[in-house]
């Protein structure tokens, strides 16, 4: 019995980034790595969705893409080929410019604050549900383990495939003290809920490096950059190789730069980012780039051997006061890979856990909630196992430096992995009956402005601030299903053949209010959310920072 890892790429759009002699590098290196992968118990599965020969290989040459690649050919022929292959892991090999990105409405989408209407997202690829643009529940709660292996957005340098195929060939599993003592750093504005989230991955408190005053040139960072677990609750912004942090309204000081990265990475390092845009890969000789040269933060630490970036690729949502959902997205990743999980795994566990969470406290994930499942993407192979889990790895010959291999896994712990996964893909199910339906209404001016008395005493300042006004509101009518008796069922078949007992509809109303400011260049946007019911009686609220 074996894993299986299935990796897919566009052959055609590689052909047209590199030359001959640097494609057959690559391929050189992608063999080393499936050889590496076979010493650990996975067989890995590289096909070119683009190929028809390679398609047919496995009983999938029907969904062989054809013309100009888009998301949806790719994710067919990803669902034909799992159907044959069943894998435990899946890798998309490329940027964005090889393997598209599914491009889905940004659920919190407002002119006057969160501007952007799409949402770039790999979850499409994670469910296996057939993806619908106009049904989110089709792309929303993923159910398969994912990761993707980016190469560098435009350029034909094949250094940047090369440098992390070696890392993921290379990889062993380590003790879990050796991620002890986190690089974990957070703008001031935010350190309640940042020190929340050191609590959360098992790190001291006290330990969280507040930005200001520390930045990349104190020594104390310095130092900790060398951690092998990184933790970043900063800010960030579209084509800017930097992560930012806050104190008051108008101080935002640089935190991290990509260039102290290329110097003070350790191997094996593990990176999660609440930052807006902060697994965003791009060029960085983009015109629009703030710093032109200069590397994007994730693929810095992709290039200098970190294992994989967790991260956001648009603006991400975060908590102030207490953790919310990029919060608990990033600390829960790391949380499950310092567990012993995969890299893949911990992100699918995080992603489900926090949509658990949410039901269980009897609501629905709200607009910025749902953006945040979304955005939330994996780079890096999600295969790899960070941290040793009992059974111990192979141990080491006397006198060998360095960490052990990680053991080849017994029968026992396959069958285990397996389970685990028929176990998610079944959550994943019950989840997507339980989304609710929503509806965008208008509110009458008085209600509006009613509600938004209910929260302006917890805004104070940013209300006049941010220029957020009773009457801008946005209104979703929310019907809750709750829903019963779901049977397990594989969630390959799909929410529609899964006959869940519907035991009653509950309706509420979300007004939510954004404004934002720019510090030069740098935007900061507020989202406040009221839940009430059909008579205006407020049920909860919420104020969350974009990161």
């Amino acid at each position: 019995m074996q894993s299986i890892k299935l990796s897919v790429t566009v052959r055609g759009r590689l052909a047209s980034k590199y030359s001959a002699a640097d494609l057959r590098t690559i391929d050189a290196a992608v063999r080393k790595w499936i050889t590496a992968d076979a010493a650990r118990g996975i067989r890995t599965v590289h096909v070119a969705v683009d190929d028809r020969r390679q398609m047919q290989e496995h009983g999938a040459g029907a969904a062989t893409v054809k013309g100009t690649a888009t998301a949806l050919q790719v994710k067919r022929a990803v669902d034909a080929l799992w159907s044959r292959l069943s894998p435990d892991y899946l890798v998309l090999f490329g940027a964005p410019d090889v393997v598209p990105y599914f491009v889905v409405p940004n659920p919190s989408f407002n002119v006057d604050g969160d501007d952007e209407k799409t949402t770039p997202t790999d979850n499409p690829y994670a469910c296996s549900a057939p993806y619908a643009r106009a049904r989110r529940a089709s792309y929303l709660v993923p159910d398969r383990v994912v990761g993707r292996i980016p190469d560098m957005v435009k350029d034909g340098d094949p250094a940047w495939f090369l440098a992390y195929l070696e890392t993921a060939t290379k990889w062993a599993s380590r003790p879990r003290s050796d991620y002890d003592g986190a690089y974990a750093i957070c703008c001031d504005e935010w350190k309640d809920a940042g020190r929340d989230c050191m609590e959360y991955i098992g790190e001291p408190r006290d330990r969280l490096m507040i930005s200001p005053p520390v930045d990349d040139d104190t020594a104390a960072a310095r130092t900790r950059l060398k951690a092998r677990a990184h933790m970043i609750k900063c800010h960030g912004a579209g084509l800017d190789p930097m992560f930012y942090g806050q104190k008051g309204e108008d101080f935002f000081p640089e935190a991290l730069r990509s260039e102290t990265l290329k110097t003070r990475v350790a191997p094996a390092c593990l990176p999660a980012a609440m930052c807006c845009f902060g697994a965003q890969v791009y060029w960085p000789d983009d015109p629009r780039a703030s710093r032109r040269g200069q590397w994007p933060i994730a693929s810095t630490y992709l290039r200098m051997g970190a294992l994989g970036f967790a991260g956001s690729t648009m603006v991400a949502w975060v908590g102030p006061g207490e953790m919310m959902c990029a919060d608990w997205i990033a600390a829960g990743y790391l949380k499950g890979v310092l567990g012993g999980a995969s890299l893949g795994r911990a992100m699918l566990e995080a992603k489900q856990d926090f949509v658990r969470w949410v039901q269980q406290q009897g609501r629905a994930p709200d607009l910025a909630e749902e953006k945040t499942l979304v955005e939330f993407v994996l780079l890096g192979d999600p295969s790899i196992h960070p941290v040793a889990a009992a059974p111990a790895a192979v141990p080491r010959a006397r006198g060998a430096a360095g960490p052990a291999l990680a053991a080849r896994p017994s029968t026992l712990a396959l069958q285990e992995r397996r389970q685990r996964r028929m176990v998610r893909a079944d959550l994943a199910v019950s989840m997507r009956v339980a989304l609710p339906m929503r509806t965008a209404v208008h509110a009458t001016a008085a209600r509006a402005q009613q509600l938004f008395r209910t929260v302006e005493a917890l805004l104070g300042k940013d209300v006049a601030q941010y220029g957020l006004k009773a009457q801008e509101t946005k209104v979703q009518k929310v019907q809750t299903r709750i829903a019963v008796g779901v049977p397990a069922t594989r969630a390959a078949a799909g929410i529609g053949r899964v006959r869940a007992a519907i035991g009653s509809m509950r309706d509420s109303y979300e007004y939510y209010w954004t404004g934002r400011k720019e510090h030069d260049g740098l935007r900061t946007i507020r989202l406040v959310k009221v839940e009430a019911d059909a008579a205006g009686n407020v049920l909860r609220t919420a104020v969350r920072h974009s990161a």
